[in-house]
Protein backbone atom coordinates (compact mmCIF):
# COMPACT_ATOMS: atom_id res chain seq x y z
CA UNK A 1 0.00 0.00 0.00
CA UNK A 2 1.08 3.68 -0.99
CA UNK A 3 1.98 6.35 1.46
CA UNK A 4 -0.67 8.41 -0.25
CA UNK A 5 -3.18 5.72 0.44
CA UNK A 6 -2.37 4.39 4.10
CA UNK A 7 -2.55 8.04 4.95
CA UNK A 8 -6.53 8.16 3.05
CA UNK A 9 -7.38 5.10 5.15
CA UNK A 10 -6.11 6.86 8.47
CA UNK A 11 -8.01 9.72 7.78
CA UNK A 12 -11.06 7.84 7.43
CA UNK A 13 -10.84 5.86 10.72
CA UNK A 14 -10.27 9.55 12.15
CA UNK A 15 -13.53 10.77 10.67
CA UNK A 16 -15.48 7.80 11.76
CA UNK A 17 -13.99 7.61 15.40
CA UNK A 18 -15.15 11.39 15.29
CA UNK A 19 -18.40 11.32 14.07
CA UNK A 20 -19.55 8.35 16.42
CA UNK A 21 -18.68 9.97 19.72
CA UNK A 22 -21.35 12.48 19.86
CA UNK A 23 -23.88 9.26 19.49
CA UNK A 24 -21.81 7.48 22.02
CA UNK A 25 -21.99 10.20 24.36
CA UNK A 26 -26.29 10.77 23.57
CA UNK A 27 -26.51 6.93 25.03
CA UNK A 28 -26.59 6.64 28.87
CA UNK A 29 -26.46 3.24 30.16
CA UNK A 30 -29.65 1.85 30.57
CA UNK A 31 -30.16 0.52 34.63
CA UNK A 32 -33.69 -0.60 33.47
CA UNK A 33 -32.31 -3.18 30.70
CA UNK A 34 -29.18 -4.03 32.69
CA UNK A 35 -31.82 -5.43 35.88
CA UNK A 36 -33.91 -6.92 33.74
CA UNK A 37 -31.51 -8.67 31.72
CA UNK A 38 -29.78 -9.92 35.39
CA UNK A 39 -33.26 -10.58 36.52
CA UNK A 40 -33.86 -12.84 33.15
CA UNK A 41 -30.70 -14.47 33.57
CA UNK A 42 -31.42 -15.73 37.39
CA UNK A 43 -34.83 -16.56 35.74
CA UNK A 44 -32.74 -19.57 33.59
CA UNK A 45 -30.82 -20.72 36.11
CA UNK A 46 -27.59 -19.02 34.87
CA UNK A 47 -26.39 -17.58 38.50
CA UNK A 48 -22.93 -17.04 37.74
CA UNK A 49 -23.96 -14.43 34.83
CA UNK A 50 -26.83 -13.26 36.51
CA UNK A 51 -24.83 -12.46 39.98
CA UNK A 52 -22.46 -10.91 37.62
CA UNK A 53 -25.18 -8.31 35.78
CA UNK A 54 -26.58 -7.75 39.05
CA UNK A 55 -23.83 -6.79 40.59
CA UNK A 56 -22.97 -4.37 37.91
CA UNK A 57 -26.17 -2.79 37.86
CA UNK A 58 -25.30 -2.33 41.75
CA UNK A 59 -22.82 -0.09 40.99
CA UNK A 60 -23.52 1.84 38.26
CA UNK A 61 -26.96 2.88 39.34
CA UNK A 62 -26.84 3.28 43.21
CA UNK A 63 -29.71 5.19 43.23
CA UNK A 64 -31.92 3.50 41.28
CA UNK A 65 -35.02 2.66 42.58
CA UNK A 66 -35.17 -1.24 41.88
CA UNK A 67 -31.79 -1.57 44.24
CA UNK A 68 -33.45 -3.32 47.02
CA UNK A 69 -34.81 -6.07 44.68
CA UNK A 70 -31.24 -6.15 42.96
CA UNK A 71 -29.73 -7.06 46.20
CA UNK A 72 -32.77 -9.88 46.54
CA UNK A 73 -32.10 -11.31 43.65
CA UNK A 74 -27.95 -11.37 44.75
CA UNK A 75 -29.16 -13.11 47.65
CA UNK A 76 -31.57 -15.66 45.91
CA UNK A 77 -28.51 -15.94 42.99
CA UNK A 78 -25.98 -16.82 45.57
CA UNK A 79 -27.84 -19.09 47.16
CA UNK A 80 -28.89 -21.24 43.91
CA UNK A 81 -24.97 -21.62 43.87
CA UNK A 82 -24.72 -22.98 47.23
CA UNK A 83 -22.98 -19.92 48.43
CA UNK A 84 -24.82 -19.57 51.65
CA UNK A 85 -22.12 -17.46 53.44
CA UNK A 86 -22.52 -14.95 50.38
CA UNK A 87 -26.53 -15.22 50.58
CA UNK A 88 -26.52 -14.35 53.96
CA UNK A 89 -24.80 -11.19 53.54
CA UNK A 90 -27.19 -9.61 51.22
CA UNK A 91 -30.30 -10.98 52.94
CA UNK A 92 -29.06 -9.81 56.18
CA UNK A 93 -28.20 -6.20 54.56
CA UNK A 94 -31.18 -5.81 53.82
CA UNK A 95 -33.28 -7.15 57.05
CA UNK A 96 -31.29 -5.04 59.19
CA UNK A 97 -33.51 -2.11 57.68
CA UNK A 98 -36.06 -2.82 59.40
CA UNK A 99 -38.90 -1.28 57.83
CA UNK A 100 -41.74 -3.64 57.79
CA UNK A 101 -41.90 -3.79 54.26
CA UNK A 102 -42.19 -7.07 52.43
CA UNK A 103 -38.19 -7.03 50.92
CA UNK A 104 -37.58 -6.97 54.86
CA UNK A 105 -39.92 -9.89 55.43
CA UNK A 106 -38.71 -11.58 52.95
CA UNK A 107 -35.20 -11.04 53.70
CA UNK A 108 -36.13 -11.84 57.90
CA UNK A 109 -37.34 -15.43 56.05
CA UNK A 110 -34.54 -16.38 53.65
CA UNK A 111 -32.15 -15.82 56.86
CA UNK A 112 -34.00 -18.49 58.55
CA UNK A 113 -34.82 -20.52 55.81
CA UNK A 114 -31.15 -20.43 54.67
CA UNK A 115 -29.78 -21.42 58.04
CA UNK A 116 -32.16 -24.33 58.11
CA UNK A 117 -30.62 -25.68 54.30
CA UNK A 118 -26.94 -25.16 56.27
CA UNK A 119 -28.65 -27.74 59.02
CA UNK A 120 -27.79 -24.91 61.68
CA UNK A 121 -30.76 -25.56 63.55
CA UNK A 122 -30.95 -22.90 66.61
CA UNK A 123 -29.93 -20.52 64.58
CA UNK A 124 -32.98 -20.92 62.39
CA UNK A 125 -35.09 -21.57 65.02
CA UNK A 126 -34.06 -17.85 66.81
CA UNK A 127 -34.24 -16.08 63.16
CA UNK A 128 -37.68 -18.17 62.48
CA UNK A 129 -39.37 -16.75 65.90
CA UNK A 130 -38.05 -13.30 65.25
CA UNK A 131 -39.34 -13.22 62.43
CA UNK A 132 -43.02 -14.45 64.24
CA UNK A 133 -42.87 -11.79 66.12
CA UNK A 134 -42.24 -9.01 63.84
CA UNK A 135 -44.82 -10.52 61.05
CA UNK A 136 -47.37 -11.85 63.48
CA UNK A 137 -50.04 -12.18 60.30
CA UNK A 138 -49.24 -11.58 56.19
CA UNK A 139 -47.75 -13.69 54.26
CA UNK A 140 -45.14 -16.28 54.62
CA UNK A 141 -46.29 -16.53 58.45
CA UNK A 142 -47.92 -20.23 58.15
CA UNK A 143 -44.77 -21.30 55.94
CA UNK A 144 -42.74 -19.96 59.13
CA UNK A 145 -44.98 -21.36 61.50
CA UNK A 146 -44.44 -24.86 60.30
CA UNK A 147 -40.65 -24.83 59.38
CA UNK A 148 -40.42 -23.09 63.56
CA UNK A 149 -42.05 -25.97 64.19
CA UNK A 150 -39.18 -28.51 62.29
CA UNK A 151 -36.28 -26.83 63.65
CA UNK A 152 -37.67 -27.45 67.60
CA UNK A 153 -38.51 -30.94 66.14
CA UNK A 154 -34.78 -31.40 64.70
CA UNK A 155 -33.37 -29.54 68.07
CA UNK A 156 -34.79 -32.53 69.97
CA UNK A 157 -37.56 -30.23 71.43
CA UNK A 158 -40.73 -32.51 69.96
CA UNK A 159 -43.30 -31.01 72.07
CA UNK A 160 -42.76 -27.28 71.08
CA UNK A 161 -42.96 -28.87 67.82
CA UNK A 162 -45.83 -30.07 68.24
CA UNK A 163 -47.80 -26.95 69.88
CA UNK A 164 -46.70 -24.95 66.74
CA UNK A 165 -47.85 -27.70 64.11
CA UNK A 166 -50.94 -27.47 66.26
CA UNK A 167 -51.14 -24.03 66.04
CA UNK A 168 -52.06 -23.73 61.98
CA UNK A 169 -55.48 -23.37 60.61
CA UNK A 170 -57.28 -26.62 58.65
CA UNK A 171 -57.19 -24.58 56.33
CA UNK A 172 -53.51 -23.66 56.27
CA UNK A 173 -51.08 -25.31 52.93
CA UNK A 174 -49.03 -26.42 55.68
CA UNK A 175 -51.17 -28.35 58.22
CA UNK A 176 -50.45 -31.75 55.57
CA UNK A 177 -47.15 -31.36 55.88
CA UNK A 178 -47.83 -30.78 60.21
CA UNK A 179 -49.48 -33.96 60.40
CA UNK A 180 -47.63 -35.93 58.72
CA UNK A 181 -44.58 -34.57 60.74
CA UNK A 182 -46.64 -35.44 63.69
CA UNK A 183 -47.83 -38.91 62.75
CA UNK A 184 -44.48 -40.36 62.19
CA UNK A 185 -43.06 -39.21 65.84
CA UNK A 186 -46.24 -40.34 66.97
CA UNK A 187 -45.92 -43.94 65.20
CA UNK A 188 -42.14 -43.89 64.86
CA UNK A 189 -40.49 -46.50 67.37
CA UNK A 190 -38.14 -45.23 69.79
CA UNK A 191 -34.53 -45.13 69.16
CA UNK A 192 -31.92 -47.31 71.46
CA UNK A 193 -30.22 -45.10 73.60
CA UNK A 194 -27.06 -46.00 76.18
CA UNK A 195 -26.83 -44.44 79.72
CA UNK A 196 -23.24 -42.41 79.93
CA UNK A 197 -23.70 -42.42 83.82
CA UNK A 198 -24.21 -46.34 83.50
CA UNK A 199 -21.70 -47.08 81.49
CA UNK A 200 -19.54 -45.08 83.90
CA UNK A 201 -20.62 -47.21 86.79
CA UNK A 202 -19.70 -50.74 84.44
CA UNK A 203 -16.46 -48.70 83.67
CA UNK A 204 -15.75 -48.44 87.17
CA UNK A 205 -16.67 -51.30 88.86
CA UNK A 206 -15.02 -53.51 86.03
CA UNK A 207 -12.65 -52.18 83.23
CA UNK A 208 -14.19 -52.99 79.91
CA UNK A 209 -17.27 -53.57 81.21
CA UNK A 210 -18.89 -50.29 80.23
CA UNK A 211 -17.57 -50.80 76.77
CA UNK A 212 -19.08 -53.91 76.15
CA UNK A 213 -22.13 -52.51 77.86
CA UNK A 214 -21.83 -50.29 74.21
CA UNK A 215 -21.20 -53.09 72.08
CA UNK A 216 -17.65 -52.42 71.65
CA UNK A 217 -15.86 -56.02 72.81
CA UNK A 218 -12.31 -54.73 71.46
CA UNK A 219 -12.29 -51.88 73.27
CA UNK A 220 -13.88 -54.04 76.03
CA UNK A 221 -10.61 -56.14 75.86
CA UNK A 222 -8.38 -53.65 75.41
CA UNK A 223 -9.76 -51.92 78.63
CA UNK A 224 -9.78 -55.31 80.68
CA UNK A 225 -6.23 -56.29 79.68
CA UNK A 226 -3.98 -52.86 79.90
CA UNK A 227 -5.56 -52.35 83.12
CA UNK A 228 -5.29 -55.61 84.54
CA UNK A 229 -0.93 -55.52 83.15
CA UNK A 230 -0.58 -52.23 85.03
CA UNK A 231 -2.25 -53.52 87.80
CA UNK A 232 -0.26 -57.21 88.23
CA UNK A 233 3.13 -54.85 87.39
CA UNK A 234 2.51 -52.61 90.35
CA UNK A 235 1.38 -55.42 92.35
CA UNK A 236 4.80 -57.92 91.28
CA UNK A 237 7.12 -54.33 91.72
CA UNK A 238 5.41 -53.71 95.63
CA UNK A 239 5.74 -57.65 96.61
CA UNK A 240 9.62 -57.49 95.41
CA UNK A 241 10.49 -54.13 97.39
CA UNK A 242 10.54 -51.79 94.25
CA UNK A 243 8.02 -49.61 95.52
CA UNK A 244 9.45 -46.74 93.16
CA UNK A 245 8.66 -49.00 90.41
CA UNK A 246 5.02 -49.77 91.86
CA UNK A 247 4.33 -46.14 92.25
CA UNK A 248 5.35 -45.13 88.86
CA UNK A 249 2.78 -48.14 87.50
CA UNK A 250 -0.17 -47.30 89.86
CA UNK A 251 0.52 -43.66 88.54
CA UNK A 252 0.23 -45.04 84.66
CA UNK A 253 -2.47 -47.17 86.11
CA UNK A 254 -4.49 -44.41 87.55
CA UNK A 255 -4.63 -42.99 83.94
CA UNK A 256 -5.74 -46.01 82.25
CA UNK A 257 -8.31 -46.44 84.81
CA UNK A 258 -9.99 -43.01 84.80
CA UNK A 259 -9.56 -42.62 81.00
CA UNK A 260 -11.47 -46.06 80.99
CA UNK A 261 -14.45 -44.62 82.75
CA UNK A 262 -14.13 -41.26 80.71
CA UNK A 263 -14.12 -43.03 77.23
CA UNK A 264 -16.90 -45.06 78.41
CA UNK A 265 -19.26 -42.09 78.89
CA UNK A 266 -18.09 -40.42 76.06
CA UNK A 267 -18.80 -43.35 73.86
CA UNK A 268 -22.60 -43.41 75.31
CA UNK A 269 -23.36 -39.92 74.53
CA UNK A 270 -21.70 -40.55 70.96
CA UNK A 271 -24.18 -43.43 70.72
CA UNK A 272 -26.94 -41.21 71.57
CA UNK A 273 -25.76 -38.31 68.91
CA UNK A 274 -25.65 -41.20 65.89
CA UNK A 275 -29.27 -41.98 67.14
CA UNK A 276 -30.31 -38.42 67.30
CA UNK A 277 -28.58 -37.53 63.75
CA UNK A 278 -30.18 -40.67 62.03
CA UNK A 279 -33.57 -39.14 63.30
CA UNK A 280 -32.85 -35.56 62.23
CA UNK A 281 -31.59 -37.16 58.76
CA UNK A 282 -34.63 -38.76 58.04
CA UNK A 283 -36.90 -35.93 58.92
CA UNK A 284 -34.98 -32.83 57.05
CA UNK A 285 -34.68 -35.16 54.13
CA UNK A 286 -38.33 -35.78 54.15
CA UNK A 287 -40.10 -32.70 55.33
CA UNK A 288 -37.93 -29.70 54.71
CA UNK A 289 -39.08 -28.14 51.75
CA UNK A 290 -36.96 -26.54 48.92
CA UNK A 291 -36.13 -23.10 49.64
CA UNK A 292 -38.11 -20.42 48.17
CA UNK A 293 -37.21 -19.44 44.62
CA UNK A 294 -38.14 -16.22 42.49
CA UNK A 295 -40.43 -18.25 40.36
CA UNK A 296 -42.64 -18.85 43.60
CA UNK A 297 -42.78 -15.39 44.84
CA UNK A 298 -45.30 -13.83 42.94
CA UNK A 299 -48.11 -16.02 44.20
CA UNK A 300 -47.18 -15.45 48.05
CA UNK A 301 -49.01 -11.74 48.14
CA UNK A 302 -46.10 -9.66 49.01
CA UNK A 303 -45.68 -6.78 47.60
CA UNK A 304 -42.62 -6.47 45.83
CA UNK A 305 -41.67 -5.37 42.31
CA UNK A 306 -39.27 -7.18 40.49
Amino acid sequence: MSLHAAFVVFLYLVGSLVWSLPALASTPADGASVYAFGRHLLELGDYYRAITELKRFSLLFPNDPRQPAAQMLLGLAYEAEADYDSAIGYFRRLQQTEDDSDIDRLALFKLGEVRLHQRQYQQATRLFQYFLTRFPEGPLVDRTTYLLGLTHTLEGEVQAGKRLFASLSPESPWTDRANAVQHELDMSAPRPSKSPRLAGILAGILPGAGHLYLGKPRHAITALLLNGLFLAGATFAFLEGLEATGVILLYFETGWYLGNIDSAKEGAREFNRRQMQDVQNDLYTTYVPPGLTLKQLPGLGLNIQF
